[in-house]
């Protein structure tokens, strides 16, 4: 009897373990909820948001080609209270599952992120593809919590009512109108797509 009650005592435990580690290898898979619908202020030609990114660029920079006709100016107000609330958690989440010590998981990567995040915001609000781009610029200073690095970096460039603002993509601490961002002149390359 005192053999059985260990026995059953010892399956009980056994299933307990095993009930908190399959909670636990569920709880690491994160999931992401879609982000919230692009609020517009209206829409800009491709020519015209071209002609804009181009005076952003210093000498010998390079912008990228745009792919649609028209594309959404986006609320600033939208930006700062629903989409970066929304992008933080999205990066917190994505970093639980990157293990951020490789090229898959560095300033590039989160900057496709930020974008793609933008253009699927604009799908769900059912309008044209938000004027955002992923920039590569010469760190030489350090934005937004991401140090000097003395190398090429990715961040994000948002196009407003209120103009063009440049987003760390890996954390979205700050958002800076890109006349004040501390790299400018370290712009080399300007994607849209």
């Amino acid at each position: 009897m005192v053999r059985r009650a260990f026995r059953l005592v010892g399956l009980t435990f056994a299933l307990l373990a095993l009930s908190v580690g399959w909670a636990k290898e569920k709880a690491g898979r994160a999931t992401l909820a879609f982000p919230p619908a692009l609020k517009r202020s209206g829409t800009v030609s491709a020519a015209d948001l071209l002609t804009s990114a181009q005076k952003l660029l210093p000498k010998d920079a390079f912008l990228g080609p745009l792919l649609d006709k028209r594309y959404s100016v986006i609320k600033y107000d939208w930006l700062v209270e629903s989409f970066i609330p929304y992008y933080q958690e999205a990066v917190e989440s994505l970093k639980t599952v990157a293990d951020g010590k490789t090229e898959g998981s560095d300033c590039d990567d989160f900057g496709l992120f930020l974008r793609q995040t933008l253009g699927l915001s604009g799908v769900v609000g059912r309008v044209a593809s938000p004027a955002a781009a992923q920039v590569v610029v010469f760190q030489s200073r350090s934005f937004s919590g991401v140090g000097i690095t003395r190398e090429r970096h990715m961040v994000g460039l948002i196009l407003t009512d209120r103009g063009w603002y440049v987003i760390e993509p890996q954390n979205a601490e700050k958002i800076e109108p890109v006349e004040r961002y501390a790299n400018r002149r370290g712009i080399q390359y300007i994607t849209f797509h």
